[in-house]
């Protein structure tokens, strides 16, 4: 009902027969909104989980301490489990959700790889608020959000995500790793976990591909946000209630 109202307004009384069209908008405000709730909660958790940490401004921290521990043997605590079993939970369930109950998009295969590697490594994003705001035709407040998601995404996830996280993976962990110890499982970790690190950067060049398209779709249209890029999809199929 909330959905209802914000996309087509006050005067707009709910009918038994909508059209196809309103269906598709309901259906995708529907799955906005929820990704929105989350996202926005669990950036708040994984602040109030990691902003005291050592780690939080120095990537070496990932791979010694505290005290005398080292990677792969520290010992987490039992917020920061929380926090991946709160973050794993939502992406676990995401894959189930894009096979069978969210609007299907062209960027289908891309969008499970992502969930499948994210499941296992816990990464975090937001958007949907202003897919929310295009969907219920809040042109301003989404022409806003799309400017601010472009421009955090670059910066987190082709800036601070290779040049910080991905350098501290392939390079740093070399540094403090027990070779001795981790003869077998060290170097096991190590490519396994850096093959689906680097697999995520390839999906977020990807997207960033598609964000840049609709960037410059906006500023031919004026500044209005155009319709999304993957969505070429989404006319074929409606998934039902």
């Amino acid at each position: 009902k909330i959905g209802r109202r914000l996309i087509f307004g006050k005067e707009m009384q709910v009918v038994k027969n909508e059209t196809l069209e309103r269906k598709k908008k309901i259906e995708k405000f529907k799955e906005s909104a929820w990704k929105c709730v989350y996202f926005l909660s669990a950036e708040f958790f994984a602040l109030a989980v990691t902003y005291n940490e050592p780690w939080f401004t120095k990537t070496r921290y990932f791979w010694e301490g505290p005290e005398d521990q080292a990677w792969p043997d520290q010992k987490y605590k039992l917020k920061l489990k929380g926090l991946y079993m709160y973050t794993g939970g939502f992406y676990t369930y995401s894959i189930f959700a894009l096979l069978f109950w969210e609007t299907k998009r062209s960027d289908f295969g891309v969008s499970m790889g992502h969930h499948v590697a994210s499941s296992l490594l816990i990464v975090l994003s937001y958007i949907y608020s202003g897919k929310m705001s295009k969907y219920s035709g809040a042109e301003a407040i989404a022409s806003c959000s799309f400017i601010l998601f472009v421009f955090f995404f670059t910066l987190l996830r082709l800036v601070y995500y290779p040049f910080w996280i991905l350098w501290s993976t392939s390079y740093e962990v070399i540094e403090y790793l027990d070779k001795e110890k981790h003869k077998l499982d060290g170097p096991l970790y190590y490519y396994i976990f850096n093959s689906l690190l680097y697999s995520l950067l390839v999906l977020h060049i990807y997207w960033w591909v598609l964000m840049l398209r609709m960037l410059a779709n906006q500023i031919r249209a004026g500044g209005q946000v155009s319709d999304d890029v993957r969505s070429d999809s989404e006319d074929e199929d409606l998934h039902e209630d």
